[in-house]
C-alpha cells in the first residue's frame, strides 16, 4: 500500500482527508538513506517515526528474559513499520527496528501525526484500531507458529515472506522460526532434496 493511501484510509467517516491532501503530506516527508545493519529504533527509545519503506528490508525484534533478541517481523518495499504503542503513547519501545539491507525510508514524524490529528480528529482512534488489528494478526501468526513443527513453521514462513526470503540472512530466518541456524540449513537441504525426488 502506498503511503498516501495509508494516510487516506487511516481516518474514517467525515474526518477522512482527501487523497490529494494525504499526497501533499506524503511529499513533505523526509527521505532517509539507511545502511545495512543500522538500528533505526533501539529498545527503550521512544519511537518518533512511522517508517514507509521505499527500498530495503526492516526487521522488528524483541528481547527475551535471557537477553536474546528474536526476529518477529520483516517489512519490505511499499509497506510501513513502527513500534506502534511507543509511537502513539510516546513511551519507551519494546521493539528494535534494524535494517537488513541498505535502502531508503520515508519518515512520518510524530509531530506530523499530531498536526494531522488536529485537522482530522478521527485519526487517533483509526490508528489505534489499525494498531490493534496488526498486533492481533502478529500475535495470531506467532502463536500458531509455536504449535507447528519446524518444517511446517518454515513452509508457513515461505508462504508469508517468499518475496523477500532470498534477501534475508539465514540467522534472521532461524531467529524468526525459533530454531538454530544449523537446524534451518539441514531443514532447507531436506526440503530441497524432497523437491528433486
Amino acid at each position: 500500500m502506498e503511503l498516501p493511501e495509508f494516510l487516506h484510509d487511516l481516518t474514517g467517516g467525515g474526518d477522512k482527508p482527501s487523497l490529494k491532501y494525504a499526497t501533499e503530506i506524503f511529499s513533505m516527508l523526509e527521505v532517509v538513506k539507511v545502511k545495512k545493519k543500522e538500528v533505526i529504533l533501539h529498545l527503550g527509545e521512544v519511537c518518533d517515526n512511522i517508517y514507509y519503506i521505499k527500498s530495503g528490508i526492516i526487521k522488528g525484534s524483541i528481547i527475551d528474559e535471557y537477553g536474546d533478541m528474536h526476529a518477529i517481523r520483516f517489512t519490505a518495499e511499499n509497506d510501513v513499520i513502527t513500534s506502534m504503542y511507543s509511537f502513539i503513547d510516546q513511551t519507551p519501545s519494546n521493539i528494535e527496528l534494524q535494517c537488513v539491507e541498505a535502502g531508503e525510508v520515508m519518515c512520518f514524524k510524530y509531530q506530523d501525526f499530531e498536526y494531522i490529528n488536529k485537522l482530522y480528529p478521527g485519526l487517533t482512534p483509526a490508528f489505534n484500531k489499525l494498531m490493534l488489528k496488526r498486533y492481533h494478526k502478529l500475535l495470531d501468526e506467532k502463536s500458531r507458529m509455536i504449535t507447528y513443527d519446524a518444517t511446517t513453521r518454515y513452509l508457513k514462513f515461505m508462504e508469508r515472506y517468499s518475496y523477500m526470503e532470498e534477501r534475508l540472512p539465514l540467522k534472521d530466518i532461524a531467529s524468526y522460526l525459533g530454531i538454530r541456524q544449523q537446524s534451518l540449513s539441514r531443514l532447507r537441504s531436506k526440503i530441497d532434496q524432497e523437491a528433486y525426488d
